[in-house]
Order: C-alpha cells, then structure tokens, then sequence
C-alpha cells in the first residue's frame, strides 16, 4: 500500500483467498502500471476491497474468474483508476452483498452507455453471460463517476455498451 514507485506488481498465484487478504494491498501505488493475474475462484468476504484503488497510472484490469461471489469482495476494486482503459468481463453468476460496490467509482476512462451508438459498440453485462442471482446492493454505485453517458448502478442481466476493450 502507498508503494508509489511501484510500477508492477508481484505475482499472486493463489486461488483460494482469505477474508480481507489482499484488502487494499496497491492502494496508492501511483506508478503502477500492470496487474498481477488474479487466478483465484474461492472468494472471501472483503478480499480484494479497494485493491487498487488510486492505482492513477494503471491502464488494464486483469481477468476476474470467479463466478460466486462474497461480500464486498470487489467493493472500490479500481476506485480513482484514472487512466483505467480496459475492464473485467464479470463471469460470476452469484452474486453476494455489496460485491462489486463501487468497482469502477471515479474512473473517468470507463464508458459506459444503454445504448449501442456510435464508438459503444462492445457489449457489456453482469454476468457477462448466462443469468445472475443478485444479492443485496450488489452493483451498488458501480459506474458512478465514469465517463460514458450511464453512470451509478447497473441491472444484473442487462446488457450494456462500452466503448473500452473487455478483458
């Protein structure tokens, strides 16, 4: 955390996580630029909170495997990612309380829209495919602060479009 000459991060080969384990691990890193991989599927309350948040020279998400969810496991992911360019295709299909809670808050790169005109032409959902159980607040905010025309809380099983490359 607050590593600001960091520019790339270990890697992190595990697959099962603890609760709060990675629980704002490069918060701060302003230099950092690349992701590790985030292979893990066994998800746990609080794991990945605010893991990047104010990560501002960060341009890719890395993939987010998981397809069930727990509380607040992505909650602030890429808050303030302001050079954030790409964003995690979201295969889960259960969802848990506040899992994705401001996920994207405040990363102006991230284009959002309702509608597939002009340079939104990439589809975008939660899940990205199949259909979703969602739990309470889930999507909570998870666009507000973006810069495409939807910005706030999305609808699980909707589909939306990006302007910007899914991962």
């Amino acid at each position: 955390q607050n590593c600001t000459s960091l520019t790339t991060a270990p890697a992190l080969p595990a697959t099962t996580l603890a609760a709060s384990c990675y629980n704002n691990m490069f918060s701060g890193c302003r230099s950092l630029t690349t992701t590790p991989e985030l292979p893990a599927t066994t998800l746990a309350n609080y794991c990945y909170v605010s893991m990047f948040q104010n990560c501002t020279s960060l341009t890719t998400a890395p993939a987010l495997p998981a397809t069930t969810l727990a509380a607040r496991c992505y909650d602030g992911m890429f808050r303030n990612c302001a050079r954030l360019v790409t964003v995690p295709a979201l295969p889960a299909t259960t969802l848990a309380t506040y899992c994705y809670n401001n996920m994207f808050q405040n990363c102006g790169k991230i284009k959002i829209s309702t509608t597939n005109v002009g340079s939104y032409n990439n589809t975008y959902r939660v899940p990205f495919a199949g259909t979703g159980i969602v739990g309470t607040n889930s999507l909570a905010d998870m666009f507000t602060g973006t810069g495409g025309t939807f910005k706030g809380t999305p609808t699980i099983n909707t589909t939306y479009y990006t302007e910007n490359t899914v991962v």
